[in-house]
């Protein structure tokens, strides 16, 4: 359970691969005074391979964090894995002020959000993966409320029902303990999610 001094809440669950020391998924997440920046990263395929390609990205994120375009931190991510087996990324910043999140999303990770209007926030991802070739970065800008829930997960994770965890009225904690419970001990992919609330 990762809880911040500015009353962020996210649980955090990783599995990996045949329980594998290396595991392809990587997180990063950053908060201060002014927002969130929160990544997924999903390495190609499993192993040592795909844990090198999703942390070059993470790095990248970590270096480039005080860019104001999220656009331009994906694109420093994805100049970070040219030679490297590629990767998929969801990425995602708020604006407490405004209440505002930006997402990016390139490949099959998936995220959920409850909106301002308590309606279901499901943002499609560009299709491919960061792999170093010049692409177009499309970013979304959506509203949310304090106290809004989400969930992004690798897709290691099938999840069916999503709704019923992000309108839960068990804490945070207790909802990350119910996703999990879908998790087989022995996972045949990496299997990554966050499970949180928005500041209050």
């Amino acid at each position: 359970m990762w809880q911040s001094d500015f009353d962020t809440e996210v649980y955090v669950f990783q599995r990996a691969k045949h329980l594998q020391r290396h595991c392809g998924d990587q997180i990063f997440l950053k908060e201060d005074a002014t927002g969130v920046l929160c990544a997924l990263v999903d390495g190609l395929g499993s192993g040592k391979e795909a844990e090198k390609a999703a942390k070059a990205v993470v790095e990248a994120i970590d270096a480039n964090s005080s860019l104001k375009s999220l656009a331009d931190i994906v694109a420093r991510s994805n100049e970070a894995v040219a030679g490297l087996r590629g990767a998929a990324i969801a990425i995602w910043r708020t604006d407490w002020a405004k209440q505002k999140l930006i997402y990016c999303g390139i490949g099959n990770i998936r995220f959920f959000m409850v909106g301002e209007d308590d309606e279901l926030v499901y943002p499609i991802s560009s299709t491919g993966f960061l792999s170093g070739r010049r692409q177009k970065i499309r970013t979304q800008e959506f509203s949310y409320r304090p106290g809004s829930r989400f969930l992004m997960h690798s897709d290691g994770l099938t999840l069916a029902g999503i709704k019923k965890y992000l309108y839960a009225s068990a804490n945070i904690e207790n909802t990350g303990h119910c996703i999990e419970s879908n998790v087989a001990e022995v996972p045949e992919d990496d299997v990554t999610f966050l499970m949180g609330k928005m500041k209050c």
